[in-house]
């Protein structure tokens, strides 16, 4: 199983358009922290969407003491970069532990017999089908209780069911028959996820389950999120072709909850983990932010579903298909780039973004949206959902691309 992860920085260049209120929340009504001028810098350190539009948590320093709180989208400038980064920002702590599981799982059971139930059960996860994982497990994990892979990839197909409780359970079940730092860090995130918990409804949809917190979404709203997940899916699975055999799960949180369950960086707008993570601000109804964020996290799922890809495919084809598209003077830059050979191979910029600087995440997700559109026009006939269900296929095809791009 991998976790898709936006690569976010902050933007330390913003800078006050006019005098303007720093305030404790988003609303007019929020506590007044402090009054700054025009021509301030300060750094946006976070978006929030809600009924009254964009707001960013920014800080500065005026007179030696800092300054923390939000300001409203339009007293702001030169945000550009921070909105581009966070549209595509998640966070990959919980990737390495996942996959180091997995890995322990495949090779050590591979010595015994090569169709190990626990092997088999972390393909059907990866294909977001863990309750058939389950099935697949269920008379094995009573005949061999004291097999820690078995217990290991139990837990990972409740957690990707939600079942949080039913995970530890079996993940601490796996460390206490073998120790594992990587099987702890799954019960630490878990934990941290339950402890968050501050009350949470459920909803079913035809293609995405949604647990929502309770008192920062309301019913209507969350029917309206539920709503606009399962349209984002259709479309999406329609273009790309995914199985939805099981349903996507989707957890909607305030962001303070968020970021306490997830662990992740202040910045981040979201996150695919085997379940998509979106924090939200109060709203009566789904801001276009929002609805891009689930689109965007809704390709990583149906990614995963379909295969094994690489990052700067998933990176591009998730933009690509949440609606953004590149600026004129960022296309230029890149062909600028391409031209003068400063740019590398796709198949040389890793699986793991999050070791990039700031620069280099900015011209590597810039670098995956135009390799995307790139393949998307080269397989208009054919379309990329027949790209996506041949994978042993697609070595050519990124060659093809490569060479198209002038690599």
């Amino acid at each position: 199983m991998a976790i898709s992860a936006l690569v976010l920085f902050a933007v330390s260049g913003a800078t006050l358009t006019t005098e303007s209120v720093v305030r404790s929340g988003c609303g007019d009504e929020e506590t007044q922290v402090a009054k700054l001028p025009a021509g301030v810098q300060v750094e946006v350190r976070s978006a929030m969407s809600g009924g009254s539009g964009t707001c960013y948590k920014i800080t500065a320093t005026v007179d030696g003491k800092q300054v923390a709180g939000y300001v409203p989208a339009n007293a702001l400038s030169s945000i550009g970069s921070f909105d581009q980064a966070r549209r595509s920002a998640r966070d990959v702590g919980f990737a390495g532990a996942a996959n180091d599981v997995k890995t322990l799982a495949r090779s050590a059971t591979a010595k015994v017999k090569r169709d190990h139930p626990a092997s088999k059960a972390w393909d059907l996860i990866d294909q977001n089908q863990p309750a058939e994982a389950l099935r697949v497990m269920e008379k094995d994990l009573q005949r061999y209780p004291m097999d820690p892979y078995l217990h290991a990839a139990a837990g990972m197909a409740y957690y990707r069911m939600d079942n949080l409780e039913k995970a530890m359970l079996h993940w601490r079940n796996a460390i206490d028959i073998e120790p594992n730092p990587s099987i702890q860090r799954l019960i630490d995130q878990a934990g941290r996820e339950k402890a968050a918990d501050k009350g949470s409804e459920r909803m079913v949809g035809t293609r995405v389950a949604l647990r929502y917190e309770r008192g920062t979404v309301s019913e209507p709203l969350a029917r309206a999120m539920l709503s606009t997940l399962d349209e984002e899916y259709s479309r999406i699975s329609f273009q790309l072709g995914c199985r939805a055999s099981e349903k996507v799960t989707a957890v909607v949180q305030s962001r303070d909850a968020y970021m306490q369950s997830t662990n992740a960086a202040e910045w981040t707008g979201g996150l695919f983990d085997g379940r998509i993570h979106v924090p939200v601000s109060d709203s009566q109804q789904v801001p276009p932010r929002t609805r891009q964020t689930f689109a965007h996290e809704l390709v990583h799922a149906c990614l995963h579903e379909l295969g094994n890809w690489p990052s700067w495919l998933h990176e591009g084809l998730a933009q690509k298909y949440s609606g953004r598209s590149l600026d004129p003077v960022t296309r230029a830059e890149l062909n600028s780039m391409l031209k003068a050979n400063q740019l590398p191979k796709l198949s040389q910029l890793g699986q793991n973004w999050m070791r990039m600087s700031a620069d280099r995440a900015r011209v590597a997700y810039a670098y995956a949206l135009l390799a995307a559109e790139r393949l998307l026009a080269l397989n208009a006939n054919t379309g990329i959902g027949n790209v996506l269900r041949n994978p042993d296929d697609f070595v050519r095809v990124a060659e093809e691309l490569q060479k198209s791009l002038g690599l």
